[in-house]
């Protein structure tokens, strides 16, 4: 074996243990709150932070939290808000990008820059004119309201990740399309939309994780269980049940961690496009 080969196989080697000590260390706070959320509150008050559990007692705290607590409500709330305001934000962006980039409507690029500042300014920024509005309008407190704000914050980055992508497919599918006669939403509904699935679902990806960990929007623009995101609603069973009985509250944790865990196990082919996306625009 040559010099340069065993060198190559030592750096993969250092890369292989890197990399599973990273993956231990982000392991770490999942077991222990699976560990926690496993216990009954007498066991975890007598026992030790990472004493096994004496009865395993998850599904008995998760039948806790969604049955005493207003958890299930938001819990739902934030699934439709993640899964309706994250398609919408999609559709309309992908709409828009395919205008901005094959229709040449006058302007194009100025639409874009509008439509991209939108990613500039902070959040909280518009937290009290928006609050003021919402009171006006009356949408405080709905669940139409929080989409459209969802939807809202979503769209300018969707239309970022689209534009890109459409510039890199070649403007011979859209002639060759207007000469067989489509118009220009069937060219976009029967050729570009249908070539956009990686886009698309790293979009969903990334628009549904923000959406579903949004906190500060559902503090702000809604007053009850009814309407408000999951995220609020973990807030609140801390505030009350931690000082009694933890391992609902880490059950509650656990079930708020579920839905973008599976989300992310079920798109991650598409993740390192989606880091390269978000990174470089390709």
């Amino acid at each position: 074996m040559t010099r340069e080969a065993s060198a190559r196989i030592a750096r993969k080697s250092v890369s292989f243990v890197v990399v599973f000590l990273v993956c231990a260390l982000w392991l770490v706070p999942i077991l222990f709150l699976f560990n926690l959320a496993s216990k009954q509150p007498r066991d975890y008050s007598m026992s030790a932070y990472w004493a096994l559990p004496q009865v395993f007692a998850l599904l008995e705290n998760v039948r806790y939290v969604f049955e005493k607590t207003q958890f299930l409500t938001p819990y739902l709330n934030s699934i439709a808000y993640a899964i309706i305001g994250a398609a919408v934000a999609i559709l309309i962006s992908s709409l828009a990008a395919f205008a901005i980039t094959k229709l040449r409507i006058t302007g194009a690029f100025t639409i874009f820059l509008l439509l991209w500042t939108g990613m500039i300014f902070p959040l909280q920024i518009y937290l009290i004119p928006l609050y003021k509005a919402y009171l006006t309008v009356e949408l405080y407190n709905t669940r139409v309201g929080l989409l459209l704000i969802y939807v809202a914050l979503s769209t300018p980055f969707c239309v970022f990740v689209f534009r890109n992508y459409f510039l890199s497919l070649s403007d011979d599918y859209h002639e060759a399309a207007r000469i067989e006669g489509c118009t220009s939403f069937q060219i976009y509904s029967r050729i570009f939309l249908p070539n956009s699935r990686g886009p698309v679902a790293v979009l969903f990806l990334f628009q549904g994780s923000f959406i579903w960990n949004d906190l500060i929007l559902g503090m702000v623009l809604t007053g009850s269980q009814k309407v408000r995101p999951v995220m609020n609603a973990l807030s609140m069973l801390n505030s009350i049940y931690s000082g009694t009985n933890v391992p609902a509250v880490m059950a509650g944790n656990l079930l708020a961690c579920l839905p973008v865990i599976v989300l992310y196990l079920v798109l991650q082919k598409y993740f390192i496009q989606g880091l390269k996306i978000q990174a470089a625009g390709e």
